[in-house]
């Protein structure tokens, strides 16, 4: 399910939670789980390439099947679009991935750990003060509140989960700093070539970066990728991804600001202010915006940050008759189109059936290359469980072939 379809549907079927203070690190049932079991005499060695939620799971689950692996990293730091700030506010936020869009027991799922008792403070999202923009006019829909919910952390982030439960098992095992531009499949072993003419060598190959950053072609494949690859790897759209959270002297925005027609900006969830700190136990009012694809492009084309800023906060302040610049104190800003090794948000739609285009992406060169990440998931497309469900089930793919 896409991050799109389990909006709508917690829409359409009215789904209203009590709010939850904490969830015990408990698994989905056998049906119902990520976390694969397989048998394998495989004894080479896995290189990953990307540290973001995908390639982190990977790396997580070999090392509890006892696989040797490497996990390369292009950025001078892990976690991908997994991404924290910790001295902005007096609880951290999630300047990445924000939201759980699925029952809390994923968690559980991701890490499989019966030994683990530790409980991870979750509170249900569902704001209570709703509002649309459009027109210019400022409209309330409170009754919204009744039928829409999904799940947060409370006092930590997605980043300081995987930094809890999945980085302390494969810490040794990742290199920073190490941008990947070419991989040859072609001989006995997977050769990897860093842009410093660095080399690694693999039985197998796990690529989980962006699928952005393949359109872009900053990695380079020898032998070439085949034709209906490329083409499917093309008909995947990753717009442009920014988030800016503002600190004000006082609150004077609703829980969640909409923009033009309220079911269809939910539903869309390209652009939307919200309350950061809700149900945070938060003294300081900090204010989020959320933007991808063109409505985020209306920030990410600007040339600094200082335009940026000012630009949102003009927006600001025509909706709320000047209270942003009454009450501002201080910004940050993630622009995540301006990563070099992401360049934007996340998957968001496919030109053609998914099913297929993801398919084909999916099918591995020569028993050699993998793919996977949050793009590659058909049931949890753009959210965090699902690039480890991706990262996951590729993985048992590429044990299974030995």
């Amino acid at each position: 399910m896409t991050r799109k379809e389990f909006i709508e549907k917690s829409l359409l079927m009215g789904i209203g939670l009590p709010f939850l203070s904490s969830t015990l690190l408990q698994s989905c049932s056998k049906d119902d789980s990520i976390f694969p079991k397989f048998h394998t005499d495989f004894s080479g060695k896995v290189i990953i390439v990307g540290a973001g939620a995908a390639g982190l799971a990977a790396g997580y689950l070999l090392k509890r099947y006892g696989v040797d692996f490497e996990i390369i990293e292009a950025a001078p730091v892990y976690g991908g679009r997994l991404k924290k700030s910790s001295n902005f506010a007096d609880f951290p936020i999630d300047i990445g991935a924000e939201w759980i869009h699925t029952d809390p027991k994923i968690l559980a799922d991701i890490i499989n750990n019966p030994s683990s008792n530790a409980n991870i403070d979750i509170i249900v999202y569902n704001p209570q003060t709703i509002k649309s923009w459009k027109n210019g006019k400022l409209k309330s829909h409170n009754y919204i509140s009744s039928f829409y919910s999904e799940w947060k952390f409370k006092n930590s982030t997605w980043f300081d989960f995987f930094e809890q439960f999945i980085v302390p098992e494969i810490a040794d095992k990742i290199v920073l700093n190490k941008p990947i531009s070419e991989i040859n499949y072609q001989g006995d072993k997977v050769l990897l070539l860093t842009g410093n003419n660095e080399t690694y060598e693999a039985d197998k190959v796990l690529i989980t970066t962006p699928i952005k950053t393949l359109q872009n072609e900053q990695i380079v494949f020898q032998p070439p990728l085949p034709t209906d690859k490329k083409e499917a790897i093309n008909k995947v759209f990753m717009g442009d991804g920014i988030k800016i959270f503002i600190e004000f002297k006082e609150k004077f925005y609703p829980d969640i600001l909409a923009f033009g027609n309220i079911f269809q900006a939910l539903n869309e969830a390209e652009k939307f202010v919200y309350d950061a700190a809700f149900r945070k136990d938060s003294n300081k009012h900090i204010l989020g915006l959320f933007a991808i694809n063109d409505k985020a492009n209306a920030y990410t084309q600007l040339n600094s940050e200082q335009e940026i800023i000012d630009k949102f906060m003009a927006e600001l302040d025509e909706i709320f008759e000047g209270k942003a610049t009454a009450n501002y104190v201080n910004h940050i800003i993630q622009n995540w189109s301006k990563e070099p090794y992401i360049q934007g948000a996340y998957s968001y739609s496919f030109d053609g059936k998914q099913e297929d285009i993801v398919a084909t992406i999916n099918d591995p060169l020569l028993d050699k290359v993998y793919f996977a990440g949050e793009a590659l998931s058909i049931k949890n497309q753009a959210m965090v469980h699902g690039a480890c469900e991706s990262a996951y089930s590729m993985i048992a793919t590429m044990m299974k072939d030995e």
